[in-house]
């Protein structure tokens, strides 16, 4: 009985404050209100892109806020760079971008000019993991089949399971493949309810010593009323 109400006085003085300043935190980044502000368009540029390439960028919704103010980072998002005959196309997993929001959200493939467009990236980059090539291809062919093979994004963030990927967790997945940890122990903790608790984040990603080069896309501005 003594142990019992030791374990309910912990849920009750511990975890609980814990989990409802985690939701209040979440629903803050989330709801809070976006003002009329300077709207950036991100100017693409793919000189020297190479497939296997890391494409970044930052968004304009809650989930981009809660993900920048968490990890302190300038992106929220990332995908591979990948050349067709049709051009450069971005390879990601990523929730919530279909056209009917009840398809299933599915790892998609898409022209670089969408991924980049103004009502999805306010900012971007560019990096590259130092690795021959030949590796960046092999990184990149493990994405594009689970493109293929129509694996969906995963809504639960789970590292565990490779069923299902979210967009920083399909970077590092495809490259541990080829023998290249590009998060190493870098994890950060996410209040939202439902998920495991600790994620990769895209600055836990350019943090890592794979990564040799890095360039912040340029951006024009104009002032725009957005959501």
């Amino acid at each position: 009985m003594a142990e019992m109400r030791i374990r309910k006085r912990y849920l009750l003085y511990v975890i609980l404050p814990i989990a409802i300043s985690s939701i209040v935190i979440f629903l803050f980044c989330i709801c809070r209100p976006i003002k009329t502000t300077p709207h950036s368009t991100v100017i693409i540029d793919t000189t020297d892109l190479r497939n296997g390439d890391l494409l970044l960028r930052n968004g304009n919704g809650g989930e981009s806020r809660l993900v920048t103010s968490i990890s302190n980072g300038d992106y929220s998002h990332i995908a591979f760079a990948y050349k067709d005959t049709d051009g450069w196309k971005a390879v990601h997993a990523v929730p919530g971008e279909t056209e009917n929001i009840s398809d299933t959200d599915y790892l998609k493939t898409e022209p670089i000019e969408t991924f980049y467009k103004y009502e999805r990236a306010n900012r971007g980059a560019i990096a590259r993991v130092e690795c021959p090539d030949s590796i960046a291809e092999k990184a990149l062919a493990f994405a594009l089949d689970k493109v293929n093979r129509k694996f969906a994004f995963d809504h639960e963030y789970r590292l565990s399971d490779t069923t299902e990927y979210y967009c920083t967790e399909l970077i590092f997945q495809a490259y541990m493949t080829v023998g290249i940890n590009l998060a190493d122990e870098r994890r950060h903790e996410l209040p939202m309810p439902g998920t495991e608790c600790l994620f990769i984040f895209p600055c836990d990603i350019l943090n890592s010593p794979h990564i040799s080069t890095f360039k912040v896309l340029q951006t024009k501005t104009k002032k725009e009323k957005y959501e």
